[in-house]
């Protein structure tokens, strides 16, 4: 995740929308083994820890 103050709002969103907008696609291709991030997305990124990454739903729903 990229950092850079308001880039965090912007990667949430960007997130909810690829994730629930994406309706022909297999919600497979979101799943994530590791999240990194720096400045705003390090905060992003310290959120997704406390979800397990089968709960993708949820952590962009809580993230946005």
């Amino acid at each position: 995740m990229s950092g850079g103050g308001a880039k965090g709002a912007y990667e949430a969103g960007a997130l909810w929308g690829l994730y629930f907008n994406d309706d022909k696609a297999s919600k497979d291709k979101y799943a994530y083994d590791v999240v990194t991030g720096v400045s705003a997305g390090a905060i992003n990124t310290a959120a997704s820890s406390v979800f397990a990454p089968d709960d993708v739903e949820t952590f962009i729903s809580f993230l946005s």
